[in-house]
């Protein structure tokens, strides 16, 4: 799940340079959807293969 996290506050990161720099928000906030589909993704593999869910 720290992979997870990791990718949350990529995300996070991300949308906050968005908002810091209006000319590059658009690629910005992509990435970010990317980082948090990720995150989702080690999630559902988390829940899968570990035996406690973590």
């Amino acid at each position: 799940m720290s992979s997870a996290r990791a990718h949350e506050r990529a995300a996070a990161l991300l949308e906050r340079m968005a908002a810091a720099h209006p000319e590059e928000a658009e690629l910005h906030l992509q990435a970010a959807t990317r980082q948090r589909f990720w995150a989702e993704r080690d999630r559902e593999i988390a829940e899968r293969y570990s035996p406690d869910g973590r």
